[in-house]
């Protein structure tokens, strides 16, 4: 496709309401468009193609929700080279060069079968993302040889992705009247050592696959119950550990365990896994090898995670911008659209 027709494609899908939890009109929109097509549905994501002709399965994955609209970006435009919109990074962009791929039938004729993956609930909660259910209700999908995540990533190939766990850490004092501080033992500043120690902690590179992620611990949240006139005899501490992909769910959490020790009780709330990048292995490798880009870490967290934990290989590359993800006034280059379907497209048939 052209350079304005993938524009005008991606105009259509910013003009589609979409934020997350109310992703029925852009499923639907999908659903007519690929009427003629194998279509299955899992709440308000679509799935669609599919031959089982015996091809390498490849999954072209975006997802449609995005996070509330600004007044700068309510309105989809061109701006000279930006579209503007809400989601033109993260990640329409994405969605529609997956698009125009899986609707090229030359690509479709090609080595590989397919499948257009356009899943709803990315932006929310870890729970509430439907691709876990649309990965469950359509087994077929972990015999893929490779998933691409149009995720923003500034044409850049982001391999893996880093594990994202929350845990409470709860101080235990004793109660007293805050005229009377000695009557108890203040929760709260038993904490101050541990939140000094995190302040002071610097991030620990780990390398996997010749790739470099930081690992870091992260105090992003506090609280206690009490009244103000007394002494807290709990005080608890979100703590965020962002891991590397070289650790089970198991490895993650006996490190938040061997960094606060015995000096408050640990109770992991939120455990999202990490995913393996897998540079040098299948079609992983071969896409890096064909697409002219720099391989990078992700320096975060991704759905790759979810293909990684079934053994499916995985990436992120997409057109988006990462800076403009949830930013008001967001905007994509429209360049960034026709390169990005140029290296997919080059991928696809064969290099």
């Amino acid at each position: 496709m052209a350079a304005p027709a993938l524009g005008d494609l991606l105009l259509d899908l910013l003009a589609l309401p979409s934020e997350t939890g109310e992703e029925s009109a852009i499923a639907d929109w999908l659903e007519h468009r690929y009427a003629r097509e194998r279509v299955r549905r899992a709440g308000n994501s679509v799935v669609v193609g599919g031959s089982d002709d015996g091809r390498p399965v490849v999954l072209l994955v975006g997802h449609t929700d995005v996070v509330p609209a600004t007044d700068a970006d309510r309105d989809p435009r061109r701006n000279g080279d930006h579209i503007l919109g809400r989601g033109a990074s993260d990640m329409k962009s994405g969605l529609a060069v997956a698009m125009d791929c899986f609707e090229d039938p030359v690509l479709r004729a090609g080595q590989y079968d397919l499948l257009l993956v356009a899943y709803a609930g990315e932006e929310g909660p870890h729970d509430g993302n439907e691709l876990g259910a649309v990965l469950t209700a359509m087994p077929d999908l972990a015999k893929a040889a490779l998933a691409v995540v149009l995720e923003p990533t500034d044409l850049t190939v982001q391999l893996g992705c880093m594990g994202a766990l929350h845990a409470e850490i709860t101080f235990s004092g004793r109660a007293a009247h805050s005229a009377r501080p000695w009557q108890g033992e203040n929760a709260l500043t038993k904490a101050g050592g541990f939140l000094g120690e995190l302040d002071r902690r610097p991030p620990q590179d780990v390398d996997v696959d010749g790739l470099t992620y930081r690992e870091v611990f992260t105090a992003t949240g506090a609280w206690t119950d009490n009244a103000r006139n007394v002494v807290p005899d709990r005080f608890t501490i979100n703590l965020n550990y962002r891991y590397a992909p070289d650790k089970s769910t198991a490895q993650a959490e006996a490190r938040v365990s061997e960094l606060v020790s015995d000096r408050a009780a640990v109770a992991v709330v939120d455990h999202a896994v990490a995913g393996r990048p897998r540079r040098n292995t299948g079609l992983v490798a071969d896409f890096c090898d064909t697409v002219d880009a720099a391989v990078q870490p992700k320096q975060a967290w991704t759905d790759v995670a979810r293909f990684s934990q079934l053994g499916v290989p995985a990436l992120n590359y997409g057109p988006g911008l990462t800076a403009q993800a949830h930013q008001a006034g967001e905007y994509v280059p429209e360049r960034n659209l026709v390169a990005a379907r140029a290296a997919l497209a080059a991928f696809l048939a064969g290099g």
